[in-house]
């Protein structure tokens, strides 16, 4: 089996980057969008390294541990691609957090618009209630001075149907002493003109 730096560091690195694809795959949700390259490229990059790791393993049973400069070069190009893929990877990640940022944006901005035009609304909507409570009032003061009115009005009536009612009395009662007079004056008259009998 190869044992140089150079696999050591491999494995290393490959042991880091399953961690790093490991918590992607964790924070990645079940179903992902039809135009997500990401479960692709990680599928690749299992299949390289399934590849790489076939490779190495019949070199390593077929060379007894001493790989030639043409079986290390073969490793290099093998990792070179895994290093490519994982390259891939990160860069679909990153892309795939941006839009989930710009997402997040946008619907924070919808959000924010929402409110704003309910606060408008519901400042509207007050706005309308307080017109429409002055409106009210406004009308109750006039119903108010209406019916002031109307009383005022009806006391003059009252005030004149009562002079009016002592005038026609008064005119009655001037009416029957002038028929009196007249009656007594004829009367009067009556007397003078009848003339008094003698004695004789």
């Amino acid at each position: 089996m190869i044992c140089s730096p150079f696999s050591r560091r491999f494995t290393s690195f490959c042991f880091a980057t399953c961690l790093t694809l490991g918590s992607v795959l964790a924070q990645t949700p079940a179903t992902a969008p039809p135009d997500d390259p990401l479960p692709r490229l990680i599928q690749e990059r299992q299949q390289l390294v399934q590849e790489y790791e076939a490779a190495a393993a019949q070199r390593n049973a077929f060379l007894a541990d001493k790989p030639s400069k043409k079986d290390l070069q073969e490793v290099v190009d093998a990792l070179k691609g895994i290093i490519r893929k994982d390259t891939e990877i990160v860069r679909a990640v990153q892309a795939g957090t941006l839009r989930k940022t710009a997402a997040v944006v946008a619907e924070n901005q919808q959000v924010k618009q929402l409110a704003t035009v309910a606060q408008t609304d519901q400042s509207s909507t007050r706005e309308r209630f307080h017109d429409l409570e002055n409106q009210i009032a406004n009308l109750q003061e006039r119903d108010r001075q209406r019916d002031k009115k109307l009383q005022d009005l009806q006391a003059t009536a009252d005030e004149a149907t009562a002079a009016r009612t002592s005038r026609e009395l008064l005119a009655a009662a001037l009416a029957v002493l002038s028929v009196g007079l007249l009656v007594y004056v004829g009367k009067l008259r009556g007397q003078r003109g009848t003339p008094v009998k003698r004695r004789k």
